[in-house]
């Protein structure tokens, strides 16, 4: 492919990518899901945050002014090719789910009660509210300025197509990763900016809940937040004085211990 041609690649790439970015913001869950909504929720949102993250490591969000530039960032063309091809297969997985979202409701014999769907702005905790724009507004920023087509939301009722959607998004994703390996010390650099926002936020229960949602899909994400969370984990003080103190002390410890002492006065 000729310099103008691996471009013209790339632009296409960036398209779709924003355009699979934006693919998530359509997704609504059936109140089927019952309490496991809001973890599938944070899930989904975790999987549109990698996403991101990746395409910003490799240069295909903001503005894309510097056109030239970015094949240098994104390697070969047949690197190009296939990173349009994966990108593809992300749009495709999500035109499949809406197919099943159609037929789910308009099968014969559906109770209006089972195709309502969650609200996200009154179903979720407050905590789980807040990391879930925070992940939303992080992944949105990270979208370039090619052209959108505003669509209308559909939703999943069914557990097993929405846990499958996410293993299948998660997959790609992998695989767009592994395709642009060089691009990966970015990835880690944009990972503990993330997780210092939700630490900022709401601390340590934002962060618990955010490695919940690394957790099984994105390895990178859920080593940061493990590491904030040791750093972030008060020090304990602990003094037993005396002189027959006996039994046994159980407790969990995520960092550093200081400032415990055994015997003596306080």
């Amino acid at each position: 492919m000729e310099p103008a041609g691996l471009t013209v690649g790339v632009l296409t790439v960036a398209g779709l990518f924003n355009n699979a970015v934006d693919c998530f913001e359509y997704v609504q869950i059936g109140r089927s899901f019952g309490q496991r909504y809001q973890n599938g929720l944070l899930k989904l949102d975790g999987a549109r945050l990698r996403l991101s993250r990746w395409g910003q490591s490799v240069g295909l969000s903001g503005e894309l002014e510097d056109t030239q530039s970015l094949p240098q960032v994104l390697g070969s063309a047949q690197s190009v090719t296939k990173a349009e091809e994966i990108l593809g297969q992300i749009l495709e997985l999500f035109a499949d789910a809406e197919g099943i979202s159609t037929k789910f409701k308009t099968r014969a014999g559906r109770s209006k009660q089972e195709s309502l769907v969650h609200d996200n702005q009154t179903d979720l905790e407050p905590t789980a509210l807040s990391l879930h724009n925070r992940m939303r507004d992080l992944s949105i920023k990270r979208q370039n300025q090619t052209g959108l087509r505003q669509k209308a939301k559909w939703a999943l009722y069914e557990e097993k197509h929405f846990k499958r959607l996410i293993e299948d998004i998660t997959s790609l994703v992998n695989d767009l990763i592994e395709l642009f390996p060089a691009a990966q010390e970015s990835q880690k650099k944009l990972c503990n900016a993330e997780v210092a926002q939700v630490a900022d936020m709401n601390g340590i229960e934002a962060l618990s809940m955010l490695e919940g949602a690394a957790k099984s899909q994105d390895k990178l994400l859920e080593e940061a937040v493990v590491k904030a969370m040791g750093q972030k984990a008060p020090t304990p003080n602990i003094v037993f004085s005396g002189s027959h103190n006996s039994g046994l002390q159980l407790g969990h410890n995520a960092g550093t211990i200081s400032n415990l002492r055994w015997g003596g006065s306080a």
